[in-house]
């Protein structure tokens, strides 16, 4: 018998090796960095990548496409594509987002400890490159030509290269967990240039912090932008508008 103890183990639940699969493939494709209309490897080429076999690919595969995040194509041209997620919106519904509300609370909460303080490492420590990485993401975000889905992947890579920027690969896992969470609610969000150019506008400001090696100002910037992103999606999730 263990003595009587506040603390509780947790239940283990069985996990099946697709299943680590899927989580790797959903999380690339929810943060952007498999590309709408991107063609995966084939089976056998994942199963290799993996160091597993090609029916625990298969399961995988089989799930992301259910959810509507990928699609097999058959023909000369045929393969396993990666679709649009705000084209897909409807799979991760207003309703479904309400109903789990309270959760995403808790990551705004997270959030908004976790990005400014990342924010205020990266402008003591952001090195050239990583500035440059930054401009550049920001150049592409607001061309006239810039897609809904490459402008939602723009802003994810521009948020992750920050945290990396810290120097702490904790807040870079940290922010990577957020964004997984919070993508679904942000491809629900309207696109126009108007909503690129308030982006735009906000990132600028923040990379300008950044270049001045102002931490005080990049972590109060950074603070600003996600308060006005979460209050941006509550609005649209509890708007009554569909």
């Amino acid at each position: 018998m263990f003595p009587e103890s506040e603390f509780q183990f947790e239940t283990v639940s069985p996990k099946k090796v697709s299943d680590f699969i899927l989580d790797q493939l959903e999380e690339a494709i929810i943060l952007k960095e498999l590309l709408s209309g991107e063609q995966l490897p084939t089976e056998r080429e994942l199963a290799t990548i993996f160091k597993t076999s090609r029916l625990a690919i298969r399961e995988a595969l089989s799930i992301l496409e259910e959810r509507g995040l990928i699609e097999k194509r058959i023909g000369a041209k045929g393969g396993t594509f990666v679709l649009p997620l705000t084209l897909n919106s409807h799979m991760r519904n207003k309703a479904e987002l309400r109903k789990d509300w309270d959760q995403m609370i808790k990551i705004f909460e997270f959030r908004s400890i976790i990005e400014p303080e990342a924010a205020y490492l990266a402008a003591k420590r952001i090195t050239n490159e990583e500035l440059v990485k930054l401009r550049d993401y920001l150049r592409m975000s607001i061309e006239p030509d810039c897609s809904r889905e490459l402008f939602r992947s723009l802003d994810v890579k521009f948020h992750l290269a920050i945290a990396k920027a810290s120097g702490n690969d904790y807040f870079e896992k940290a922010v990577r967990m957020i964004r997984t969470k919070i993508n679904p609610a942000l491809d629900l969000m309207p696109y126009s240039d108007r909503v690129k150019t308030v982006n735009y506008e906000g990132h600028i400001s923040l990379l300008k912090a950044l270049e001045k090696q102002d931490g005080e100002q990049s972590r109060e910037i950074m603070r600003l932008h996600i308060s006005n992103s979460e209050n941006a999606i509550y609005s649209k999730v509890f708007s009554s508008e569909e």
